[in-house]
């Protein structure tokens, strides 16, 4: 948008110099221009920034709409721009250029969105339009405090802005597009969920949580001046707000949102590549969601809970006593749940990877064990049974030669598979290519540092396996996966 004002401006300039004073004065006169803004010349009381050009408006003519200010001059430009453009679009500010570090803001059609859901979430509405706590408060106020007081105040705002920022990204997930996929494009529920799961839970967990520091917010309001507040405990609410029951909602709708990523990716770019219908949608859409799309909102909504430690951390810097003390509880209960969210992303992205193999695996392909037992495919899709690592690796078989085997490292069981015509198949050789890991060892190769030796002591009697690998560190790595593995399977068979 910026960059938008300052291409026209540059454009315009020589022009809005020759007919400034008629335009002026035809600007303040306009009382209900086209774009749905409603002018009114103004002199604020005190500091304030242009919407349009962020610059301060201190001396210049001013044109007020809605709580926020305006340059005569840039009203005129986009009243110019808005004329323009052949159809010209009714643009309602929804985020009204929320200025912040690590977000961009958005414009949105008037009817793209209900209005009641539009109020609910005005950040001018909210008092969270400015750029900082301390341009939001009054400057008598903000004079009054500190420097770290101030620092600490400013980064409890970027909290809570960018908190309604992802509220209404998640809005606009919800309103405009999956509304508009299943009432508009009649789209199967199913295939919708699969590109927007969780997105009601993650709604109302937020809104929640927003409710929470707004509430912050209001205890902490001067009465007599509605516009300054000093938040002094916000430790106890985060802590709440990452622990127990929210914690594990949190671990629940944040695991499966971020681990159907891809998927939720590629479901919409495959609808995006075949239906004509949804592309016209999409295209409709983005033109009014400027610069991201739907995948682009999806990644945002994976990175948000990636967020909280930084800004908690900096609160945390700014912070002393028993503040401190909930502050640093509610910091490491945000972190344990994105490890448990992460452990969730992993568990299912090797569910992912093992299907992949499952797919391309023979059906009449097996392996004979030590014991005489047959191994089958079927037997890799036992429950109990998930992949835990995988990768090329080369089986040093009976005959001396070095054999290409895709490694898969299970629950209780190492397994070798190899290409055959595209498809998989149980590695062949004189030893069976299922291993238990119960009684396995893993040792360095003497002289070799890309190889391993596999002892195997099974009760059906002992198998050693040489493998090698591309690299040593690619060999470290499979020593150490196969040895936890070892010890999880040994400590769940106690």
């Amino acid at each position: 948008v910026s960059r938008t004002f300052s291409f026209l401006k540059s454009r315009m300039s020589s022009t809005r110099n020759k007919t400034k004073g008629k335009e002026v004065k035809e600007g303040k006169e306009k009382s209900g221009a086209s774009n749905g803004h409603q002018f009114v010349p103004v002199s604020p009381s005190g500091p304030a920034l242009c919407v349009a050009c962020d610059k301060s408006v201190s001396g210049k003519e001013l044109l007020h709409c809605s709580s926020k200010y305006y340059t005569v001059s840039d009203v005129i430009l986009c009243v110019w721009w808005l004329n323009f453009i052949p159809i010209t679009f009714n643009i309602y500010c929804w985020v009204d250029m929320i200025k912040t570090k690590a977000e961009v803001s958005f414009f949105y059609a008037a009817d793209a969105v209900d209005a009641s859901l539009l109020s609910d979430l005005s950040a001018d509405l909210l008092g969270l339009e400015v750029e900082s706590w301390s341009l939001a408060v009054s400057p008598e106020f903000c004079r009054l405090h500190d420097r770290r007081t101030i620092k600490r105040q400013d980064v409890i705002y970027e909290l809570m802005q960018t908190e309604l920022h992802h509220i209404q990204t998640l809005t606009v997930m919800s309103e405009v597009f999956r509304r508009g996929m299943l009432e508009e494009l009649q789209l199967d529920l199913d295939c919708v969920a699969r590109i927007f799961p969780c997105l009601d839970p993650l709604l109302l967990f937020h809104r929640n949580l927003f409710g929470a520091l707004q509430e912050c917010r209001q205890t902490a309001t001067q009465p007599e001046n509605p516009r300054n507040y000093l938040i002094h405990h916000i430790g106890s609410v985060l802590l709440q707000q990452f622990s127990d029951e929210n914690a594990e909602k949190m671990k629940q709708v944040y695991g499966e949102f971020c681990s159907h990523h891809t998927d939720a990716v590629n479901v919409f770019k495959e609808l995006q590549q075949q239906n004509k219908k949804f592309q016209n949608f999409v295209k409709s859409n983005n033109s009014l969601v400027r610069r991201r799309g739907v995948p682009e909102f999806i990644l945002l909504v994976t990175q948000r809970i990636t967020k909280y430690p930084v800004l908690l951390e900096r609160i945390l810097h700014y912070t002393q006593g028993q503040e401190y003390s909930d502050l640093s509880r509610a910091l490491a209960q945000i972190r344990d749940v994105i490890a448990a969210v992460d452990l969730t992303v992993n568990k299912y992205e090797r569910c992912q990877e093992l299907q992949e193999v499952l797919a391309r695996l023979e059906n009449k392909s097996f392996a004979k064990l030590k014991n005489g037992k047959v191994f089958r495919k079927q037997d890799l899709l036992l429950k109990n049974r998930d992949l835990q690592y995988k990768g090329l690796v080369y089986w040093k078989t009976a005959t001396g030669r070095l054999k290409d085997t895709l490694a898969l490292l299970l629950t209780d069981v190492l397994v070798f598979v190899q290409e055959k015509d595209q498809r998989f198949i149980f590695a062949a050789d004189q030893k069976p290519p299922v291993i238990p890991l119960q009684k396995l060892i893993v040792r360095e190769v003497a002289n070799h540092e890309r190889g391993m030796f596999l002892i195997s002591a099974s009760s059906a009697g002992p198998e050693m396996y040489e493998v090698h690998t591309t690299t040593k560190d690619e060999r470290n790595a499979w020593m150490r996966q196969i040895r936890q593995a070892v010890e999880r399977c040994v400590f769940a068979c106690v």
